[in-house]
């Protein structure tokens, strides 16, 4: 990811204990506290994001899925009708 200028601020208020003991951790891996909490801040943001975004499946229900998205449409009456029907809001 190319370096992109750093213009905007979030400021957090904590306790001092949390503070130190993310300075600890920074510390420990050579980082600022900046880039410390930023990193981990962007690790939990993905996680947050892809349990909502993406899913995975085992072998043999991916195959079922897929064979499911790839058939031909089934013709629904019921739902030919919905849709021919007028919606209340049109109403």
């Amino acid at each position: 990811m190319p370096a992109q200028a750093k213009v905007d601020r979030v400021a957090l208020r904590l306790a001092a204990a949390d503070k130190a003991h993310l300075a600890r951790a920074a510390k420990l891996q050579g980082r600022t506290l900046s880039d410390f909490v930023l990193a981990a801040s962007r690790e939990a943001a993905d996680l947050a994001l892809n349990e909502q975004t993406r899913f995975t499946l085992p072998a043999e229900a991916l195959r079922r899925f897929t064979a499911a998205l790839d058939a031909p449409a089934r013709d629904i009456p019921a739902l030919r009708k919905l849709f021919a029907t007028r919606s209340v809001l049109e109403k």
